[in-house]
């Protein structure tokens, strides 16, 4: 406040807060302004002290406050009623200690003594087009800042009586303020900071842009560092400092955004160079961001140079980043690899020992596998061969004791056929007288031949030898059929030696006609089929 410089009056949506210095030196919020809750856009105080308040739509409010600035005491409202020339979009600031009123249609005053406000012609004529500014900044040394809409002027008022203003100059920056929230701060006696869109503006007003020589004094500034990987976000907005920028692997798709403080009429072309990245040098343009994807992990130098109508180059400017390696390629990562092949290698080592001792016991298993096995092949061709010597022996016993049998059978036989013979030729015999031989004699000498025949010590034989060449044949008729009678187990065997019925009819002393009526009764108890041989029957047993 002009009336005590310790106290500070700042309008907000719902009235005015007052604020005060402390101990150190910067503002500390301090009370709200009691009886006041309008909207308050811009607040000046004029020389009387009383408290100016502009509102977006209302019009213009005139405060006064008690003595420890606390609360409003009067509070006067002014419209169109009172000379304005709208209620809209009145601003109000002080100007070489006057306040002034900015509308559309100009500048106006305030007259105390009328209560009425005007137009302030003298101003609005000198300022031309920027009379109808919608703010005004103090820039020092009796010189403001006039912004109208977009557009910038610097007035000069530290000629008495004259003003001077100069827009030629700022028409770089036409467009490029933030409209209604302009802001040019004054960060020294000849520098100025002007806030735009997409940053801020440096102004000098006591230093050339360009030299004699045709070099440009400034060089590229790297702006803003982002991070585009998968949204946007702000890596760094100090990248002209000369320190090395470290960026995550995981985040290595960057925007960098670059810049040359020259704010004259003037075609400004860049020209850029990643060092790790690029080949050579990009051509001319007029970007001024450029964005790298899938940047590999290392250190990389970002390179830019500008050239002003295609003439003047200015001095590179660069920055050095480096893409971290992935975690997978950090150097603690690398360690424990080291330590996992090592490991692996004295575990491979271990197995391929292990194995290879293995393989040996398996070779050696299967040689010894196979020495039994060619063991076993020699045991059991050995034993085959024994196997068939044995069989042939028995096959040459069982042969020979087949024709001792057939010998004994054909014996028994031919005994048989001759006593049978003698019996005949017996009853022919006749004696001295021709006459033939007593019935009894005949008689004892038939019985002699009868039991010759018939003898049992014959067929005992007979069978002792039909046993050794077939052991089991008179077991198996005996279990499966034990019916039989001695006389059948007779028959069977001499059947069983394909015996024919006349060499049967003579070993057992009956006829043919006998023969084929046992063979008849034998077939009947052993249950041959009737498409069946005896005989074959009785061989297959």
């Amino acid at each position: 406040l002009n009336s005590n410089p310790n106290l500070l009056i700042q309008g907000t949506y719902t009235g005015l807060l007052l604020f005060n210095k402390n101990a150190s030196g910067k503002w500390q919020f301090f009370k709200k302004i009691a009886n006041f809750n309008m909207p308050s856009r811009y607040v000046e105080q004029d020389n009387k002290g009383e408290i100016w308040v502009s509102h977006a739509y209302k019009g213009l409010y005139k405060l006064k406050l008690s003595s420890d600035y606390s609360t409003v005491i009067t509070n006067k409202y002014y419209d169109e009623r009172s000379g304005l020339p709208s209620n809209y979009n009145l601003n109000l600031f002080n100007l070489e200690d006057k306040i002034v009123f900015a509308s559309e249609s100009g500048f106006f005053t305030y007259d105390n003594l009328s209560d009425r406000f005007s137009k302030y012609n003298v101003l609005n004529k000198a300022l031309g087009s920027f009379a109808s500014s919608n703010k005004i900044i103090n820039a020092g040394a009796k010189k403001y800042w006039f912004i109208n809409h977009g557009k910038t002027a610097l007035a000069d008022f530290s000629v008495s009586g004259k003003i001077s203003i100069d827009s030629n100059r700022f028409s770089i920056l036409d467009g490029k303020m933030v409209q209604y929230y302009e802001n040019i701060s004054r960060i020294s006696n000849s520098i100025y900071l002007i806030s735009v869109d997409d940053g801020f503006v440096f102004y000098n007003a006591g230093q050339k842009i360009q030299s004699q020589s045709g070099k440009i004094h400034q060089n590229v500034l790297i702006r803003r560092i982002e991070d585009i990987t998968d949204k946007y976000s702000i890596i760094s907005e100090n990248g002209n400092d000369g320190s090395e920028i470290e960026i995550k692997n995981s985040r290595n798709n960057i925007r960098i955004s670059f810049s040359l403080p020259y704010y004259r009429q003037a075609k400004i072309k860049f020209q850029y160079y990643l060092e790790g990245y690029s080949n050579d040098w990009s051509d001319w343009s007029y970007a001024t961001q450029k964005d790298f994807t899938n940047l590999s992990s290392g250190k990389y130098i970002f390179k830019v140079r500008a050239k002003i109508d295609d003439s003047t180059v200015s001095e590179i400017t660069t920055f050095e980043f480096r893409i971290l390696r992935p975690w997978y390629l950090s150097n603690w990562a690398i360690l424990f690899y080291a330590i996992v092949i090592v490991v692996a290698l004295i575990m491979g080592k271990k197995i391929y020992e292990r194995k290879l001792q293995k393989d040996s016991q398996k070779i050696s298993d299967r040689l010894q596998a196979e020495q039994d096995e060619i063991l076993k092949l020699e045991s059991e061709a050995n034993e085959k061969q024994i196997s068939k010597l044995q069989t042939e022996k028995l096959q040459a016993e069982l042969a020979s004791k087949n024709r001792e049998l057939a010998n004994s059978a054909m014996t028994l036989v031919y005994k048989n056929e001759l006593l049978q013979k003698l019996s005949e030729e017996i009853l022919k015999l006749k004696d001295e007288n021709g006459k033939k031989l007593a019935d009894e004699q005949v008689r004892r000498i038939q019985k002699v031949i009868n039991d010759g025949m018939n003898d049992e010590r014959d067929w005992h034989l007979f069978e002792n030898s039909f046993n050794e060449a077939h052991e089991s044949f008179f077991k198996k008729l005996k279990i499966g059929h034990p019916d039989l009678v001695p006389n059948d187990l007779k028959l069977c065997a001499y059947l069983r030696m394909n015996m024919s019925s006349k060499e049967m009819s003579s070993l057992l002393n009956i006829t043919l006609r006998g023969v084929e009526i046992r063979r008849y009764r034998l077939r009947k108890k052993l249950n041959v089929p009737h498409d069946k041989n005896l005989t074959e029957f009785l061989m297959e047993l």
